[in-house]
Parts: C-alpha cells; structure tokens; sequence
C-alpha cells in the first residue's frame, strides 16, 4: 500500500510542505511510502518551488538511516508535476483558438459566446503566473486540458489501481484560481479512472482538504495595479460560488470518502503583494498545519464513518492556539510527544553533533576529542567522514533540513492573529552558546578552540514547559551522547543509525 498526495495550487503547494516536515516527526502509522504529485498553473511559483526543494532534501536526508519505526521513517517520492497550461497556450485565447472561432462563420457564434463569459482582461493575461484568483479561467482550462494520457497521470493512475488498499488525499484552496478549479476537476478524472467496487464507489479511498481563506495581503503597487490579479475583497465570493458549484453539481460526493475544510476567521497578513512566479513564496501558517494533519487523520484512520456526521474541532481560548488545539492524529504515542522529540533531535543534530562531525571532516586528529564518534560513528557505525565525503554530504543534508524545518516552524508559530504557543521561540533562532569562561574541558589544554554547548535546555522547548528536575543543555546532551555505549543494549543496526537511534532516545 502507498499513500498518494496531490497539492493543488499555491495553498496546495505550502499544505504539502507541511506535510513533509511533520512525516519526518513518524506521523504516520506505518512506513509505506508517499508519493507526490503537483498541480499548478505557475511553474515557477515559489511557494511550489520551496516545497519540492524540501521533498528532495528530505529525500537527501533519508539515505541516512534512522531506524525502522522512528523519525524520517516514511519515503516521499516526487511523481512528478502537471500543468493545465500547455506550451503555446499562453493566453485564455491561445487555449480555445478563438482567433479561429471568431474567424470562421460556423464556429463565429461559439466564439461570440465565449467572449461574452470572459473579460478581455482575462482572455488575453498570459496565464505563466497562473490563474491569478479567477476560478472560471482555471475551470474552464483545466476541463479543455484535462488528459490522462498526460504525465504524471498516465503513470500514477494505474499504480493506484493496481495499489489494493491505496489512499488519496488532495490539498487546495477553495478561493483561489487553481484550487478552487482543479479540486472537482482532479475528483472527476479520480472518479473515472479509478476501479469501481459492486455499488460503483472507487476502491481508493480519497480525502481531500477544502482551504478556506485564512491569509490577505496588502493592494498591488503602481506597477501592478492594472494587472489581472486575485483580490481579498472577492475571496469569501469565490469560497461561496466553488461550495455552492460543488454542491449542486454533487461534484464530491460520489468520489470523496472524507472532506475536511480549514480556515481562519481573521485573516494572516501577507506582507509582499505578487502577482505570482518565484516572488510568491508566502510564509508558512497554522492553518497549513492543520490541514497537513488532517491528511495524517485520514491516512491513520483504519475505517471511515459513513453515517453523515460532521465532527468540529475548534479552541479552547479565542486568542490563543495550543497542543490542545490540534487533532491528535496519531495511532501510537501523542502528536505533542512526538513532535517534542522530533524538534529536540533536529536541534541537537544540528548545534552540536553536526558541529563535531565537521570538525572530524576537516582534521581527522580531531576525533580522539569526540568519545561519542569513536564508539558509535567509527567503531559501531564503520563510517569515517574524513575519507567519506559522501557520508557527510548526508550529515550535512540533515544539518540543511533542520534550518529548512526550524525556519518553517518559526513562520508556523509567528503567522497567527492569535498567540501561537506550540514551541519555545529561542529554538527557531540563532543558537546561543555557552560562554568562552563556562568552557572547561579537555579542549582548552591540548586545542586551541573548545567544544561549544548550547545553552537551550531542549527538555523545554515544547510548551506549556513542564517542570522537571532534569535538563538537556548542550552539556548533558554531550556527556549523554558520550556515554551511550555503557547503556546500549545489543544491535543489528549499522552504519548511520545507530548514532541516530542515540540521539532520538536521548531527545525522547
């Protein structure tokens, strides 16, 4: 069994980001595979962009090995990317050859037609920055363009069918311009492609999350002022016209098996206007996260109510968003606990063990300072990343995605109206170490720089804090490392897992 994951659009794009970090935090209920896909209009939008540069380097980060049941245990494969714009379709126009409807008396009324429905404005924008908030040019080209001989449908499409207990899950807004249109148009090509049981329902199971408008940005500058553009003034518009379409039309009902829909009732601001392309690279939001988890719901879940409920989530405090406020999706363990060890070892990694292992791929001599190298990296692990370069590429890709993950929390924690209060703030900034006086160790006599510890206590970077006798600063964290090897119990695990497997019990 694999998990399928479809983001449509730029909301689509940053809920699939999402998703990425948290699968590395062992979301998921077991560790089969997900596979990708992307939908977009603008090929070069940053929010896109962002997102597939974090699927690879999460797929960088997993040729380290972890461990069968702990973080990054879950494959995300990218499937590939599909454009409703094809090459020489760059205009509303170039899509439906109205300069050949108006030109040809048989077809001139279709084209009249078709000029009455579209502004010139939006027939003639060239759609390379995507459908710019207009659901109609969205919907009208990807019902002209929609082909399963296309990739990556013509390859994903069978692997779901021959895939016997596969389940789907889409992202998209529901006021925008590609979201809004691709959502009911991807569920129509799920709905006919797919195998069907005894009662005509697809043997997949499918889920998708509905956004609903939770982020406004400031009006375009003079430049872009008199461009085509999506407009916060018409986004509850848009929202009412694609749910009242979709009911109408039973759009969803006969493909969904569950819909979850997300939003926020006062608006994150955007701080940079942009019509679209590489400048839209919008912020991370919480309400991302939410929709990221209830995508984990939806795969976790072993059976699916089928009488009609419509269960609610909401806030214990209007002003205020805790752990308590968000679905616990997970089978085994808490979201809270798992997340807290997550985020405790990317940081350790990161501002102490990565520190060292760069130290040791610059001056080999330097190892016989690091007890915890020698025991569980060379001896135990067989791994010199002195002469194995491509070994510490590998380190140093964990080491990128965890900036990658921290600045995404930071944009999670700081995106609301409401106080965010999941994580400790300090450890989404700059590392503070301990002072050159704090440092007494054997480093002093025989190198001229010593070993740095942070100074976080990383047992409390998860809140509300909670009160306990112990900490983890760099120091303990160090001290523990070193001495993991007197309380190892025996193992089959080799090469980079078994300093992971240390880290990850001295985070928990």
């Amino acid at each position: 069994m694999s998990y399928y994951l479809i983001g449509i659009g730029g909301t689509g794009a940053r809920c699939m980001e999402a998703f990425v970090h948290l699968t590395g935090a062992g979301l998921l209920k077991d560790n089969q595979p997900v596979k990708t896909i992307f939908v977009d209009a603008d090929v070069s939008c940053g929010n896109l962009v962002r997102t597939q540069q974090t699927v690879d380097l999460y797929r960088k980060v997993r040729k380290l090995s972890f461990g069968p049941d702990g973080i990054f245990k879950n494959d995300i494969i990218n499937s590939g990317f599909w454009s409703p714009v094809k090459k020489n379709c760059n205009t509303l126009d170039d899509v439906f050859q109205n300069t050949s409807l108006i030109n040809k008396d048989s077809t001139k009324p279709l084209g009249m037609l078709y000029e009455s429905l579209f502004t010139e404005q939006e027939r003639t924008t060239n759609l390379d920055k995507g459908f710019r908030g207009h659901p109609a040019i969205g919907a009208a080209v990807m019902t002209e363009k929609m082909d399963i001989n296309d990739e990556p449908w013509k390859t994903i499409l069978p692997q779901i069918n021959a895939d016997k207990n596969a389940k789907i899950f889409l992202f998209a807004s529901v006021f925008g311009g590609t979201g809004a249109a691709g959502f009911p148009t991807i569920a129509r090509l799920l709905q006919a492609e797919l195998h069907k049981d005894g009662e005509g329902n697809c043997i997949a199971k499918i889920g998708g999350a509905l956004v609903l408008p939770y982020f406004q940005f400031p009006p375009a500058d003079a430049a872009n002022s008199n461009e085509m553009q999506a407009k916060v003034e018409e986004f509850m518009l848009n929202t009412k016209s694609a749910l009242d379409y979709y009911n109408k039309n039973n759009l969803l009902g006969p493909v969904f098996t569950s819909i979850y829909m997300v939003g926020e009732n006062d608006l994150s601001e955007v701080k940079k206007f942009s019509l679209g392309s590489k400048d839209q690279k919008n912020e991370a939001n919480i309400v991302e996260m939410y929709a990221a988890l209830a995508a984990f719901d939806f795969f976790n879940k072993p059976t699916y109510d089928t009488r009609g409920e419509v269960p609610m989530i909401g806030r214990k405090e209007e002003d205020r968003i805790t752990w308590d406020d968000l679905p616990d999706v997970c089978v085994e363990g808490t979201l809270k606990d798992k997340m807290a060890t997550y985020i405790r070892f990317l940081y350790a990694y990161r501002w102490n063990v990565l520190e060292s292992l760069r130290k040791i791929a610059q001056d080999e001599s330097y190892d016989k300072y690091v007890a915890w190298y020698k025991d569980l990296v060379k001896k135990a692990g067989g791994i010199d990343v002195y002469h194995d370069k491509e070994m510490m590429e590998r380190f140093e890709s964990l080491g990128e995605y965890a900036e990658h993950f921290f600045a995404w929390m930071h944009d999670i924690i700081q995106s609301s109206p409401r106080h965010v209060e999941l994580v400790n703030e300090r450890v989404c900034g700059a590392c503070v170490y301990d002072s050159d006086d704090d440092r007494k160790s054997i480093f002093n006599f025989f190198k001229k720089e010593t070993q740095k510890f942070f100074t976080l206590d990383i047992y409390q970077v998860v809140l509300p804090v909670a009160e306990r006798k112990d900490k983890l600063t760099g120091k303990e964290f160090w001290q523990s490392l070193c001495n993991y090897t007197k309380k190892m119990k025996k193992t089959e695990a080799a090469g980079s897992e078994i300093l992971m497997q240390a880290i990850q019990d001295i985070c928990k």
